[in-house]
């Protein structure tokens, strides 16, 4: 597991520790951000226009779907029973659920006006053919938007980001998650978090990937709170000359 993806095997490992903490996602996630991520969810959203065709991959239980406003969207989920459980938060007139993975999107070519992916980029397999996928399938002049966990340059920050991970954030989901429920886990699946965000590259890697992909206009700010990064990149129009 490194900053360009995970083996299969580790991939197949996430996924079953994200649907062991499904039932208590947004529980353990307004803890460990401090009440900020459903505020992040929502500045997030506004991004997109009501008239756009929208992609979110790794859409999860809908808790950032449900901020979307857009006539069509399309949540791009490997988890059945997330995707499931989704369907008590989103509209279903607007948005269709596909189960499927980032690294082969099932969508035709330029289909859609805006790509989110919200918390999950770190935990794609192959991040370089997911950034491909992304600029594939986008019309020319869409836009890519990548909101992940704030992991700035070695700095006063970038320790201070470490140290709540590490130490703050496995006994917030504690706290989070009903004793018997914990009993059940065959492992603590936020051990696997920690391995991510270690794994997880910079904003610089992020950005060069996504102009490697084609993506133009590439760039990241920090989400309120700084314990966030939003990295946006537009496919360019093609020339007419």
């Amino acid at each position: 597991m490194d900053h360009t993806g995970m083996t299969r095997d580790e991939w197949r490992g996430l996924m079953e520790a994200m649907e062991e903490v499904g039932p208590y996602y947004d529980r353990v996630n307004w803890l460990i951000t401090f009440g900020m991520v459903d505020r992040w969810r929502k500045r997030v959203a506004e991004i997109a226009d009501p008239k756009d065709t929208v992609l979110e991959i790794g859409s999860g239980p809908g808790n950032f779907t449900k901020h979307l406003t857009s006539d069509r969207i399309f949540c791009l989920e490997p988890s059945s029973e997330l995707a499931a459980a989704s369907k008590k938060l989103i509209d279903s007139d607007r948005v269709t659920l596909l189960q499927g993975v980032g690294e082969k999107v099932p969508l035709v070519d330029s289909s859609v006006d805006k790509v989110f992916c919200m918390f999950s980029f770190r935990d794609f397999f192959d991040k370089r053919a997911s950034a491909e996928e992304m600029h594939r399938v986008l019309k020319a002049g869409g836009e890519v938007v990548i909101v992940d966990m704030a992991k700035p340059q070695p700095g006063p920050l970038a320790k201070m980001l470490e140290f709540h991970v590490r130490h703050m954030v496995p006994p917030l989901a504690r706290v989070a998650v009903p004793t018997m429920a914990r009993e059940r886990w065959s492992r603590d699946p936020y051990r696997i978090l920690l391995e991510t965000y270690d794994a997880y590259g910079s904003v610089k890697i992020n950005e060069e990937l996504l102009a490697n992909a084609g993506f133009s206009d590439v760039r990241t700010e920090y989400l309120e709170l700084k314990g966030a990064t939003m990295t946006r990149g537009k496919k360019p129009w093609k020339s007419m000359s």
